[in-house]
């Protein structure tokens, strides 16, 4: 933007300040620059070697460089995606205030996660990134300064989890996907929020997941809080619409088959049928209790043989 200052009426030659960004221009943060330049005849009112530049309310004089009718002043660190205010303060006591936006950088062509449903403790939140290829890539939630590693599996394509802990409580909030280039680093923000919630107690299954039965004989594994102890209710049935058992006890299986997480809250569970027919399925509860006594919200699972 140019701000035409006219000395007096019969001054022909205009005084010119122009302000890079734009005012209400947009610029991506890997280029962003800001800059003033003036030329004209009040060039020595409007002096760029004793100005002040504040960039949302930060002075950052000190780290500008300058030159005759020119300041101009990047970020060691990049801003965040969104509106930016600058201002430039004169000792002649006249002031300049514009703003910009900072737009995601094309550096990073989308971030995406899997918990736009409310994920529980233990479980998984996968995050996924299109992004340029062969650089390092982190991720982090919300404002948490804490960045989580992701490894580039294809070309461009990088990705990463975080395992929900006890207590994490992330209602709708963003995930930031990273690329860092040397002491710079470039960010985009996912468009779906997040929502991990820590506070509910589950029983997360690793593996098998819900399909079918990958033999007949097969181990279940899982994580909850540790010490706990995991208890799965069978029901065997030959209806596809069969329920989970709604009680401890199931009549049909014999009872409950139980395990003990270790340490870290991992267990497993073997279960199995001894002949397979046809239509045949199990259907699951699966619940913990604490050492404390405290219970588990009960989860299903189904598997098909």
């Amino acid at each position: 933007m140019i701000l035409a200052l006219v000395a007096n009426p019969v001054q022909a030659e205009e005084t010119s300040l122009l302000l890079n960004p734009p005012p209400q221009g947009e610029v991506q943060s890997i280029d962003l620059v800001v800059s003033a330049t003036v030329s004209g005849p009040l060039r020595k009112a409007l002096d760029l070697r004793t100005a002040k530049l504040f960039v949302n309310e930060r002075d950052v004089t000190g780290l500008c460089l300058r030159t005759d009718g020119y300041l101009s002043y990047r970020p060691m660190n990049p801003l965040g995606v969104g509106p930016v205010e600058a201002r430039l303060e004169f000792l002649n006591g006249v002031v300049r205030k514009w703003s910009f936006e900072v737009v995601p950088t094309a550096l990073i062509e989308s971030v995406t996660h899997n918990a736009k449903d409310a994920l529980g403790e233990y479980q998984e939140m996968e995050v996924t990134m299109k992004a340029e290829p062969g650089l390092k890539a982190t991720f982090s939630i919300d404002d948490e300064r804490k960045e989580h590693p992701m490894e580039e599996v294809s070309r461009g394509l990088y990705k990463g989890i975080y395992t929900v802990e006890p207590g994490d409580y992330f209602l709708g909030v963003p995930i930031h996907g990273h690329l860092h280039l040397g002491p710079r680093k470039e960010s985009r923000s996912s468009e779906v929020q997040a929502k991990l919630f820590g506070h509910l107690f589950r029983v997360h299954i690793i593996e098998p997941k819900s399909g079918k039965a990958p033999s007949n004989n097969f181990v279940i594994k899982g994580r909850t809080r540790p010490g706990s102890k995991v208890s799965i209710v069978p029901r065997l049935s030959f209806n596809k619409n069969t329920q989970a058992p709604a009680s401890r006890w199931s009549s049909n299986a014999g009872g409950s088959i139980e395990s003990r997480a270790d340490q870290d809250g991992f267990f497993e569970i073997e279960y199995g049928v001894p002949i397979t027919l046809p239509n045949l399925s199990v259907v699951l509860a699966v619940f913990a209790v604490t050492p404390e006594g405290e219970r588990s919200v009960p989860i299903t699972l189904r598997y098909d043989f």
